[in-house]
Parts: structure tokens; C-alpha cells; sequence
């Protein structure tokens, strides 16, 4: 209690004789003990005897070396207790204020003030105890939290998993008192795990046990194999778990250990341990300060992965980009009624696959679905996107029997459900048999457009119709309320279905409405060629000062 406290004028300036003194010894707020020059208790109160329980038979007994003894044995550090007490008794005078730990983990203030009688005769020592266990520990839990935002802030700036474990073992597992700290992180395969220690242990410690199988006897492996925490308050309790970790613990110098799992997305990745070279009794608060340090790290752990594995993805889909164009160019399906044909020109010399594609195939209804489609770039990114687009308005349209209209609204929902944010256009067509028609030659074309330029129908007569019904639909991906459109024409013996992206027609030196007049009348003029050399000269005709990514494909009705 701090001086000044109420119960303290009270002892200093009343205390003339004996009943006095126990009467003002009872009435303390703080537990308080009253001792004689020559050592002997006078007096205490039921405070005193709350914070110092001692046995209540001793306490009667009035022996005053068992009543030492009792307090000397729930003290941490008994040994400087009597020193310290015996070098104030010789002074006879002032006071003095320090803490006392206990073995069960209490903290008390203890205060001390000489008492002189009446004529100024030196009497004893007055003692006030006060439990300010609670209060330290809001103290600490303070200083825990502004460790826990240190290092939520230096994990932001952590660029490899050494990095992860010099914030966590330097800023965190220090506030604990901890003299090491360890990751165990569990390998892809779940079948070992790689342990990271800092210098605390022994360079040739660290090195054995860098990559262990996935059930070796460690607290710190068994965590990231089950993720339920340990908190180990010495060796034999350890020991009584692991008993294989037995030389682990000796060349590690650890007394006791903390394991906890880390955690990401609902799977444990791994484990975050603490070492001490001491008995260590865990409080809640331990636990709960170990748990918020290996959210943050699993958090920074995460961060590094996503970062890898991105920079491992642009490899690799620069790695793959050669195969990701020769699978656009898959063969073609050849029904005997229609002809197809396309090709593909990168954006750029030395780049495989933009965001342009194609894409060609039969369904179960016996129609042949021809679509074209373009996302933004030219780069690994658009290739990606491209990729999985395409992908999924495949696997749509072999699921959904519905019209194209019906495809690509399915495809929207996919696309949302995937949460991919991708915007793309595309133009969806359906040439199927109609069985009523008089003329069984001839096939119909169906079509929908999602924000794409028009297809082009060219007449068996060298005609071109540009087939823009109206404006076209939203974008792929757009999520804008809105019905997506069919559109339905006939296609008899000798019709020319010719798709195209923006990079054929598209110039920054004019409109798009004029590149599409050009691919018009190209087409009409080469309308007579076999679709095979109609794709190579309008390319080569429409393609070659291009700065987009150039896609085409041409379908043919044939007799």
C-alpha cells in the first residue's frame, strides 16, 4: 500500500500503548503486522493473516520463528527477505517500500515504516501488505499489447519466414520471457515438417532437426500434426508426454514450452513454439498473448505463401504459355456439313497468348458451337483469365442444354460463384439442323453476343450481312442486371460464318465501325476461296499492322 494510505496516520499517530496499537492494527485496510525491536509479533490483523495464511495453530502458538518460517516458505526468492529485514531493524528508523513474489504467483507491495512510543523510544517496525497481483498484471497485458501491435507491424514488412520468426521470437515471445522460439511449418505432402530456430539453440540442434517426419515425439510436431496447444510448465511434464524428447530438451537447455498451432483458412499449416530455461506456470494470459502471436504469424506466413505461389504462377504460365496457345489450336470439329477453320495471332512477337480465343466443339443435341472471345491484355495475366474462361464456358455448355443466350447467362453465374473478377466479351453460335425445314441442306444459326463486335454471315452470292440485331449484351462478368438475347438466322448450303475479336479490325487511326466495313468487304471479295486460305488472306490482309491480339474463325455450310 503506498504511504499516506488510511490506515497508516491512523497506526503513526495513535499508537501510544499496546491497546491502542492492536486496536489500530485491526482497523487497516492493508494486512498489517506490527513487529517488536527485538523481532517479536505484536500484533496483526485478518488481513495480514488472509494474504500470509498461516497455519491457524502456529498463529495461536504466538511462535514467532514458526510464523517466519511459514512466510519464508511461499516466497520466490526467501533468501534476501531477512537480509533486507534485519538492515532496516539496525537502522531504527525511516521506512521502506519494495514487491515480494510468492510461489503461487502473487505479487505484493510491502511497505515498512519505524514506530517510535510516546517519549520517541524506538519501538518496532510497522509492515503493510497489499496484493497487487491484478494490478501488474494489467501492467504486463498493456505491454503485451503494444508488442502485439509492434509486431503486427514489423510481420507486415517480413519478406521470408526468418524474417517471420526474428519479429515473433525479438517483439513477441519475449514479452513472455522466452529465451527461444521455433516454426514448425508441415510440408505439402503432410508427411514432414520443417523446423525453424532462432540462435538460442545450437547451430548443430537447429540443423538436426530442420526436417523431421510428421509424427517425430516433439511438442512443438505434434501441435502442427493435431492443432491443439500445449503449454508444458517444466521438463517432466513434458517428458511425461514426449518421452522421446528427451535429448531434444537437454541440447535445447528447455526447462518449459509452449506449442501452438498456426492457422490459416481453416488448416493448420504448422506450429509457433516458445522455450524457457525455467519452471514457467501459465497464466490465461500467457495462452491467450501465444495465441495472438501465432494468428499474426500464420496471417504473415499466409501473406509469403500467396506471394510465392503468384510468383511461381507467372512462371509457370510463362513456362506453359507455348502450350496454352497450341491448346487453342485443338482440332477443329468436322461434322461433314460444316467447315471450320481459324486462327490465332499474338499481340506481340514475343508473346504466346494474350487474352484472345476461340474455341470450337459439338454437344450432345448434335449442334456445333463456335465462340470467340477476347479479355484485356496480352500478357501472362490476360492468358490466365483467357484460359479459365474459355475453360468454363466449355464445361457450361456441355452441361447446360440450353440456347446461347442460356449459356452465357449460366456463365455469369459461374464466373460469380468462382468470384472470378475477370470482364470479358464473347459471342456464342449454335449451328444446328432444324428437321422441319423443306430444306434439309440447310442449317440455322443461333447466336448470342456478349458485348463483342458482330458477326459477319457471307452469302453463298459473295454478299456480307454484318449480324448486329441491336446493340449487344453486357460483358461477361459485368454483373449487371440484364436478359441476355438470342438471335436466330438461316444458314443454307454455301453460308460463311466469319468471327472475329477487335484486333483485326481495330486501328488507333480510325473508327471500329470502319475496320469492320474493311473485314466486310474482304470478305466479299475472297468469298469464294476454301475457308482454310479465306482465314490466311484476311489476316494477312486485316492483321498485319495490328496491335491487338488478332483471332478468327470461319464456319462453312456446305452442301
Amino acid at each position: 500500500m503506498g504511504e499516506g494510505s488510511p490506515g497508516r496516520p491512523v497506526v503513526e499517530e495513535q499508537l501510544r500503548d499496546l491497546a491502542l496499537l492492536r486496536a489500530a492494527v485491526e482497523g487497516g485496510l492493508d494486512g498489517m503486522v506490527v513487529v517488536s525491536a527485538d523481532g517479536v509479533m505484536i500484533a496483526s490483523n485478518r488481513k495480514f493473516q488472509e494474504i500470509w495464511p498461516i497455519p491457524p495453530e502456529i498463529v495461536a502458538s504466538g511462535d514467532d520463528d514458526a510464523a517466519l518460517a511459514s512466510v519464508l516458505d511461499k516466497l520466490v526468492d526467501p533468501d534476501s527477505f531477512l537480509p533486507r529485514v534485519h538492515e532496516l531493524y539496525a537502522q531504527a528508523a525511516g521506512s521502506a517500500r519494495d514487491e515480494l513474489l510468492l510461489l503461487d504467483g502473487r505479487v505484493l507491495d510491502r511497505y515498512g515504516t519505524a514506530l517510535r512510543g510516546p517519549q520517541g523510544d524506538y519501538i518496532g517496525w510497522a509492515w503493510y501488505f497489499r496484493d497487487v497481483t491484478a494490478d501488474r498484471a494489467a501492467a504486463v497485458d498493456a505491454e503485451r499489447l503494444r508488442a502485439l501491435v509492434a509486431v503486427a507491424r514489423a510481420l507486415a514488412d517480413a519478406r521470408s519466414e526468418l524474417d517471420v520468426l526474428s519479429v515473433v521470437s525479438g517483439r513477441g515471445a519475449s514479452v513472455l520471457g522466452a529465451q527461444g522460439a521455433a516454426l514448425c511449418l508441415t510440408e505439402p505432402d503432410r508427411a514432414s515438417v520443417r523446423i525453424l530456430g532462432t540462435t538460442f539453440f545450437e547451430e548443430d540442434l537447429r540443423a538436426d532437426v530442420a526436417t523431421l517426419p510428421a509424427d517425430a515425439p516433439l511438442p512443438i510436431v505434434h501441435v502442427a500434426a493435431t492443432g491443439e496447444s500445449l503449454f508444458l510448465a517444466d521438463r517432466a511434464e513434458g517428458l511425461r508426454q514426449f518421452p522421446g524428447a528427451l535429448e531434444v530438451y537437454v541440447r535445447a537447455r528447455t526447462e518449459a514450452t509452449a506449442a501452438v498451432p498456426l492457422t490459416t483458412h481453416g488448416t493448420a499449416i504448422g506450429a509457433l513454439a516458445v522455450a524457457f530455461q525455467d519452471r514457467k506456470s501459465w497464466r490465461e494470459a500467457d495462452k491467450v498473448l501465444m495465441s495472438a502471436l501465432a494468428a499474426l504469424t500464420a496471417l504473415a506466413l499466409d501473406r509469403l505463401a500467396a506471394q510465392g505461389a503468384e510468383r511461381e504462377a507467372v512462371r509457370h504460365i510463362r513456362r506453359l504459355s507455348e502450350t496454352l496457345q497450341r491448346s487453342l489450336l485443338t482440332a477443329l470439329p468436322q461434322s461433314g456439313r460444316v467447315q471450320i477453320a481459324a486462327r490465332y495471332q499474338p499481340a506481340a512477337r514475343d508473346a504466346e497468348v494474350g487474352g484472345d480465343w476461340y474455341d470450337a466443339f459439338s454437344t450432345a443435341d448434335g449442334s456445333t458451337n463456335l465462340v470467340v472471345g477476347d479479355v484485356a491484355g496480352h500478357d501472362s495475366t490476360a492468358a490466365a483469365a483467357m484460359a479459365q474462361v474459355r475453360n468454363v464456358l466449355r464445361g457450361v455448355a456441355q452441361t447446360v442444354q440450353a440456347s446461347p443466350a442460356g449459356i452465357l447467362s449460366a456463365l455469369d453465374g459461374a464466373l460469380d460463384r468462382l468470384r472470378m473478377t475477370t470482364l470479358a466479351t464473347a459471342v456464342l453460335c449454335q449451328v444446328h439442323p432444324v428437321p422441319e425445314e423443306p430444306d434439309r441442306s440447310a442449317l440455322r444459326l443461333r447466336w448470342s453476343n456478349a458485348g463483342h463486335p458482330p458477326p459477319l454471315l457471307l452469302h453463298a452470292d459473295g454478299s456480307c450481312e454484318l449480324l448486329a440485331d441491336g446493340p449487344a449484351d453486357v460483358l461477361l462478368g459485368a454483373h449487371v442486371e440484364g436478359r441476355r438475347t438470342d438471335h436466330e438466322v438461316g444458314m443454307p448450303p454455301g453460308s460463311t460464318l466469319v468471327l472475329y475479336t477487335d484486333g483485326l479490325v481495330e486501328r488507333r487511326n480510325r473508327l471500329l465501325d470502319d475496320g469492320i466495313a474493311a473485314l466486310r468487304r474482304a470478305a466479299e471479295e475472297l468469298h469464294g476461296l476454301p475457308v482454310e486460305e479465306l482465314c490466311d488472306r484476311l489476316v494477312a490482309r486485316l492483321g498485319a499492322e495490328g496491335e491487338d491480339d488478332v483471332v478468327l474463325l470461319v464456319a462453312r455450310v456446305v452442301g
